[in-house]
């Protein structure tokens, strides 16, 4: 009974979850698509940039402690960025600086509430 664990899906579960979209449907997001989530404040909501540079708009309800409580990698950067910290590779004055395919991402700024938190989970930064 063990060795279901260890195949598929069921032997990744710590990195995947399942989501629900603001159309109602389930979406299944592995950690690894996801470079960060942000907040669009025109649609009040949050919504996961994946890693085919496509967006996915969450469930109106969803707030920044749902999506911390996902994983945690998941890390807050300001009131508007939850980063997959998975893709940061530096923090170049205040700014988060990813790897591929995130690499072109440059206005993702860390704040120093959300600086003084990261140093406290990753005190080696």
């Amino acid at each position: 009974m063990d060795n279901w664990k260890n195949i598929g899906i069921a032997g990744d579960q710590d990195n995947i979850f399942l989501s629900a979209t603001m159309t109602g449907n389930l979406q299944l997001i592995r950690l690894e698509h996801i470079g960060y989530f942000r907040y669009n404040s025109k649609c009040k909501q949050w919504e996961a940039v994946l890693c085919d540079k496509h967006s996915l708009m969450l469930k109106r309800n969803t707030n920044s402690q749902k999506i911390l409580s996902y994983h945690p990698h998941l890390v807050q950067v300001s009131q508007s960025f939850i980063i997959n910290v998975r893709y940061l590779i530096l923090i170049k004055d205040n700014n988060c600086v990813f790897l591929p395919p995130f690499d072109e991402v440059d206005n993702l700024q860390i704040t120093k509430p959300f600086m003084r938190k990261l140093k406290e989970k990753y005190p080696s930064i």
